[in-house]
């Protein structure tokens, strides 16, 4: 592959690196922890392609030059895909970076439109960049990796200049200044009345068969004037995820600090591991044992796991090889700084001829926040949540142009615009659920974002019920 860049360039911490860079339009960071000897960043800027699409008015703007369809959004992606191909064994290489929104779900399974949609975003917003900064953290080596897609003859000057802006900015020192955030409200989406109201009709819906289980989620809003990047690196710091990203769409921010994969794909090979109940740990040693293996025995935490694991290999069956769906590993715990996660694993192998489009439309959005039977469970979440969940609950990460996917689910991940953070939390909710222990595991599930922009749970709680 003539046209393929690839230099080796000093080490540096990315997150250092990227707060020289994190203003610019469509900027991206994101990391990836496959496992503890597996820990990748990559960051990049400068898209030559910016593709959005609302419902099936699409918009793609490359090298400066915009173009508008009214298509099916997933098809047309489809075909941005298959006009810069690019054939490799490497995992990571040039491609987009960007997410499909949990709406664009709605839209595959052809549900009916009722809930608000006030923050308008994109359904599909994906950036295709020509150009990426790769580290391998755990070796301490990074490359810049880079394609010349046109075969344009200056292109190999333009790869020179991005080394020479990388040792540029290399070279400026870095301190991570503990901002304070300055906050001048904070609300939600929905009383906490209507909240357990809600719980109690999702309880309904089971008991008359509808449904096992529903992800349910309320949003809050909190404004006041923040640094965007200043906060993903606290949140980084308060309790680092395997698959955390920040990105600069221009018009606002995405922080995500998601622990929960949605799907890797190298080659054939398919991976997801959806994520199920949640414990906050304990700082005396003694306790946080207790709450471990309180999670590790609960039976409701248990049962909704397993049925999420059942509607994932359904999913799975649809575009894999018969019988190469396989559960790795049924229940792993998984610790984090604040919280206890447990979580599956499930493998499959792809048919022959499967394609981006056909992936999506067959397993999208993940089974782990929408509830089982999906369908079902996202009308009923279209019906009781009052505004659409845009961003929340879709999935982010690497769209390679070499088929590869490296994509998250969207949770723990706000949303910053016009000096507003947006927050969502939900949880599953099954037939033995107690609606006010659910509403305390959504503030469990805020509390890094409430204690890092300075609010504590006492006051959280007193402003929200």
């Amino acid at each position: 592959m003539a046209n393929l860049f690839v230099e080796k360039i000093p080490y540096a911490k990315p997150e250092n690196l990227f707060s020289f860079i994190h203003d610019l339009p469509y900027s991206f960071l994101m990391n990836v922890k496959w496992n503890e000897k597996e820990y990748y960043t990559i960051f990049g800027f400068e898209p030559f392609i910016i593709f959005k699409s609302k419902r099936n008015k699409i918009e793609i703007k490359e090298r400066g030059k915009i173009e508008k369809f009214e298509f099916y959004s997933i098809e047309k992606l489809q075909e941005v895909f298959n006009k810069f191909f690019l054939p490799s064994d490497k995992f990571f290489l040039p491609g987009g970076f960007g997410y499909l929104s949990y709406d664009l779900g709605c839209q595959i399974e052809k549900l009916p439109d009722l809930a608000i949609d006030d923050l308008k975003l994109p359904d599909i917003f994906i950036c295709f960049y020509d150009t990426i900064f790769f580290f391998d953290n755990k070796r301490k080596k990074s490359f810049l990796i880079s394609y010349n897609f046109e075969n344009d003859k200056f292109f190999k000057v333009k790869f020179n200049e991005r080394e020479k802006f990388y040792k540029k900015i290399n070279c400026k020192s870095f301190r991570f200044l503990d901002t304070k955030f300055s906050i001048e409200n904070l609300n939600s989406n929905m009383s906490y009345t209507y909240y357990i109201s809600a719980i109690e009709k999702i309880r309904d819906y089971i008991r008359e068969g509808d449904v096992y289980q529903i992800n349910f989620s309320h949003r809050f809003k909190i404004k006041g004037v923040f640094e965007p990047y200043n906060l993903f690196l606290k949140l980084q710091r308060v309790n680092p995820a395997p698959y955390s990203a920040y990105f600069n769409f221009d018009d606002f921010i995405l922080v995500s600090n998601s622990p929960e994969l949605f799907l890797k794909k190298q080659g054939r090979t398919v991976i997801t591991k959806p994520m199920k109940g949640t414990r906050k740990r304990e700082k005396d040693s003694i306790l946080d044992k207790k709450i471990r293996e309180e999670l590790l025995e609960s039976e409701k935490d248990r049962a909704e796991l397993i049925m999420i694991v059942d509607l994932e290999r359904n999913d799975l069956g649809k575009i894999c090889e018969y019988g190469t769906v396989k559960v790795k590993k049924l229940i792993n715990l998984e610790k984090y700084k604040t919280v206890y996660q447990t979580t599956s694993t499930i493998e499959g192998k792809l048919k022959e001829k499967i394609e981006l489009k056909d992936i999506i439309n067959a397993i999208f959005p993940g089974g782990s926040i929408t509830g089982a039977p999906k369908k079902r469970a996202m009308e009923i979440i279209e019906e009781l949540e009052p505004t659409k969940r845009n961003f929340y609950t879709g999935t982010l990460g690497y769209f390679g142009f070499n088929q590869n996917l490296q994509l998250n689910i969207l949770i723990r991940t706000l949303l910053i615009k016009k000096n507003k953070i947006y927050y969502p939390v939900g949880g599953g909710i099954v037939w033995d659920s107690v609606p006010e222990k659910e509403y305390e595991e959504t503030i469990i599930k805020a509390k890094n974002l409430f204690l890092t922009i300075g609010i504590d749970e006492n006051e959280i709680r007193n402003i929200i019920v």
